[in-house]
């Protein structure tokens, strides 16, 4: 299930079994493909940090590995 940050469901998956990583599931999504449709203006979705950072989509901040 995604939700934008107003907590509205946006889109859903239900194609791929469990062992497929989430990543790869998402890229799979309406959303993934139809974000500048799904999403009015300004507004995104919050993911983990298994996720691509995109100005629609706000994942957390990554540490460095030397940091």
């Amino acid at each position: 299930v995604i939700l934008p940050h107003n907590l509205l469901i946006v889109d859903y998956s239900l194609s791929h079994p469990r062992s497929i990583h989430d990543a790869f599931t998402f890229r799979s999504t309406h959303l993934y493909d139809e974000h500048a449709d799904l999403l009015p203006d300004g507004h995104w979705i919050w993911a983990d940090s298994t996720y691509s950072l995109k100005p629609w989509c706000i994942t957390p901040f990554k540490r460095p590995h030397n940091g």
